[in-house]
């Protein structure tokens, strides 16, 4: 049964009345949700229908006689945009799926998304690169080209797997999968296009007896977290910033009630995603010299304790000397940078998790001073730790 939830009192007249036909399933519905409801205690007069949904279902009945003034929704058919088109009302699309619909679309920037992905994954010097997304959906498409261009422009030959959506758990699916993840070289790095698919390979891998990341290093996108939480390594993903896109979705189509401007489509609005939450899935900084082993296991473990170069190499059984030479050859990058950039993600966690101040998020990071903790942030980050967590919290309001 559909629900009518009224946002504010009215301020004159009556409150418009919009439709969200916004899964509930998924985390990126959810999130959308958020950043309507945003929008709603900003003061903006609503009365808001809303039943659950499933990503793929059809359009509501009771949408073809509604009597309302907006929509937003998450096309997922051609059938559902038709059947939206008919009402003759406004109608922001949230989820890209159909192509050459009339309506403008607010989304993630799937560019971005991929820039991200790719980043992360390349750091990390895999064997090689891979994509794993659903076929024929316009989103996952564009993630999966954008991904695709610049392996292709750091000299990778990419390798790529995609599957229909209904489809994905069929024997013969399972099958292409399976195949595939044994087909990839060791240490290859693979952006999947969402989390919820990303779950489903990090657990079709571990059946097949594949060890993540050691032989394939795996991100998704969405950070949904109970689904990163409980994969098998936890997973890495990409925050998309959906919160973002729903407040955006409804600014616009409270512009366009205004205007009844029912006919021209206004250019795409892209999001810009968020940050890469790195978790086990994609830490590949795993080698076989048992030195660099226990130096990279150290620096795990200790980053934030204030732990030297020198104790690292002492760890290691080498002296400071052979340790950075070896370390740079099979690693990458200095010992002192693999700290920094632990301590950097520490200190990126607690500004995002907490609301301790900036001199306790430095301690705790393993930084001994403020102002030094700062200046390293603002060059890692391209922004001040004040910064960065005003732009996270705007990006999820909704998260304490």
């Amino acid at each position: 049964m559909k629900q009518t939830i009224p946002s504010h009192q009215p301020t004159a007249g009556r409150p418009r009345e919009v439709a969200l036909l916004v899964e509930t399933a998924m985390v990126s519905g959810r999130e959308i949700l958020k950043g309507i409801g945003r929008f709603l205690r900003e003061g903006h007069p609503w009365t808001v229908v809303h039943e659950p949904r499933n990503l793929l279902d059809a359009a509501p009945d009771w949408i073809r006689s509604w009597q309302g003034d907006g929509i937003i929704a998450r096309i997922s058919s051609p059938e559902m945009a038709e059947t939206l088109r008919r009402t003759g009302l406004p109608v922001v699309d949230v989820l890209g799926l159909v192509k050459d619909t009339p309506f403008p679309l607010v989304h993630v920037d799937d560019t971005a998304i991929a820039r991200l992905a790719f980043d992360h994954l390349s750091s990390q010097r895999p064997a090689s690169l891979g994509f794993y997304g659903f076929k024929g959906e316009n989103w996952s498409e564009q993630r999966r080209d954008a991904f695709l261009g610049l392996a292709r422009q750091l000299g990778y030959l990419p390798h790529i797997l995609e599957v229909r959506r209904t489809s994905r758990f069929s024997g013969p699916a399972q099958k292409a999968l399976i195949g595939w993840l044994k087909s990839l070289p060791k240490r290859s790095g693979v952006m999947v296009c969402n989390d919820e698919l990303a779950s489903d390979l990090l657990q079709t891998a571990r059946r097949s007896g594949l060890s993540v990341p050691g032989d394939v290093a795996v991100i998704g996108v969405d950070d949904d977290e109970a689904l990163c939480s409980i994969a098998c390594p936890p997973l890495s993903s990409i925050r998309a910033a959906h919160a973002k896109v729903g407040h955006e979705a409804a600014t616009l189509l409270n512009r366009l009630m205004k205007r009844r401007a029912l006919r021209t489509r206004p250019e795409a609005v892209w999001i810009s995603p968020g940050e890469v939450i790195a978790r086990q899935s994609t830490d590949l900084m795993q080698v076989a010299d048992p030195h660099l082993q226990r130096a990279l296991a150290l620096i795990r473990e200790k980053a934030c304790a204030g732990i030297s170069v020198d104790e690292v190499a002492t760890a290691a059984g080498l002296s400071r000397s052979v340790l950075q030479r070896r370390f740079h050859a099979h690693v990458g990058g200095t010992v002192h940078g693999a700290i920094q950039k632990h301590r950097i993600e520490a200190a990126c966690r607690l500004l995002r998790e907490t609301n301790l101040p900036q001199t306790e998020v430095a301690e705790r990071a393993g930084f001994l001073h403020a102002e030094y903790f700062s200046n390293v942030f603002r060059q890692a980050m391209d922004c001040t730790p004040r910064q960065y967590r005003l732009a996270v919290r705007r990006e999820a309001p909704d998260k304490a």
